[in-house]
């Protein structure tokens, strides 16, 4: 009788430190890209063609935001890709979920200051997205970012 021979995988997929290393950068420029996409939008975009009522320009960060967030979404898509980061679009999707209507929660913070939140909470968002990304059985993997979303969406309504 033939004898089986089983392997057991480790439940998270391994990854170097380089690769965690390099998505913190990419999630922190791609934070940066962020910010500068939304401020040019808003300020010579969206205002000139929205702000004939005051009310209507009010709400322009938060289109020039999610115009922003999108697109540099798709760009953050492309390098993770490239990068062989495991189920990328995963990471993506939950980091515009988590960071959506970030350029409306520092809008009355300095530049600089905009632009430091932004890459942090990028870099965080994109590793920790890129780190649950990794668990391999699926069912648990999504039930987890599922969770990290929904926390990340209601902690800031909260405060």
């Amino acid at each position: 009788m033939a004898e089986y021979v089983f392997e057991s995988k480790p439940a998270i997929i391994e990854q170097n430190k380089g690769v965690a290393l390099r998505v913190a950068l990419i999630g922190a420029v791609i934070g940066v890209l962020t910010w500068v996409l939304a401020y040019a939008l808003e300020r010579f975009v969206l205002s000139a063609l929205f702000c004939g009522d005051q009310a209507t320009c009010e709400r322009a960060v938060d289109y020039s935001g999610a115009i922003a967030l999108i697109i540099a979404s798709v760009v953050g898509l492309v390098v993770l890709v490239r990068t062989h980061v495991y189920r990328p679009l995963l990471v993506v999707i939950g980091v515009a979920i988590s960071l959506w209507g970030i350029t409306a929660w520092t809008s009355g913070l300095m530049i600089l200051e905009q632009l430091g939140w932004a890459a942090l909470l990028f870099a965080l968002a994109y590793s920790a997205y890129t780190w649950l990304a990794r668990i391999r059985n699926v069912v648990i993997m999504l039930i987890l970012v599922v969770l990290l979303v929904i926390a990340t969406r209601v902690i800031p309504m909260m405060v």
